[in-house]
């Protein structure tokens, strides 16, 4: 598990303060996604009972030596990708995660760097099905208003988010830098449901997870 502190707590909005707004207010199964060191994906999937696809929202080729870097992201690097994607429901269609990454295929296996250009595969599932060793370092967590991403979870721009944002790294190279969000009423609880009740509307199904 990664191990979520408050010298990585960053909230995103000057109005979320730190002392009200912090570890305190995560439910256990919040906790667990935000510091889960393994895929997301399956973690989800076992949460919700629904094998989970991607929805790719944008995909393209970006500068890297233009993007912002932390100290600990100095390194040269090729060929990076911003990728955008909803992890959905299968069968429900429902969202459950929003993730905006950057993919540094000139650091990668090369069939691996394919299956994440040439298909819906999630990453975490490409990642185990190439058998890529992965190391992963968080850089911040921590809470958000939805803005613009409230029309992908039929929320709210008022309402908060829960993010983190964390590189994974490859055989010393670094290969991703992700940001995943999701609502902050979401996975509340640790009653699951089955993709059946997805006839439910969005917001009050996925709140009582």
């Amino acid at each position: 598990m990664i191990r979520l502190t408050d010298e990585c707590l960053c909230n995103l909005d000057d109005a979320l303060q730190p002392h009200r707004f912090n570890l305190s207010r995560l439910s256990h199964l919040q906790k667990i996604i935000l510091g889960t060191d393994g895929t997301v994906t399956q973690l989800i999937e076992s949460i919700v009972d629904e094998k989970l696809v991607v929805n790719k929202l944008f995909e393209a080729d970006v500068d890297s030596d233009t993007i912002a870097t932390t100290s600990s992201e100095q390194q040269a690097e090729t060929h990076c990708q911003r990728r955008v994607i909803l992890l959905q429901g299968e069968t429900s269609g429902l969202p459950y995660l929003y993730a905006d990454s950057l993919v540094y295929h000139g650091n990668m296996n090369v069939n691996f760097s394919r299956a994440l250009t040439h298909s819906q595969i999630p990453i975490g599932k490409a990642w185990e099905k190439f058998q890529v060793e992965t190391y992963k370092t968080l850089l911040s967590w921590g809470f958000e208003y939805a803005n613009e991403l409230a029309p992908h979870f039929a929320i709210s721009s008022h309402d908060l988010v829960l993010y983190r944002t964390y590189l994974v790294f490859s055989q010393g190279k670094k290969i991703f830098r992700i940001t995943e969000k999701f609502p902050f009423v979401w996975y509340l609880q640790s009653e699951q449901f089955t993709a059946s009740a997805a006839t439910t509307a969005t917001p009050t199904l996925v709140s009582g997870i």
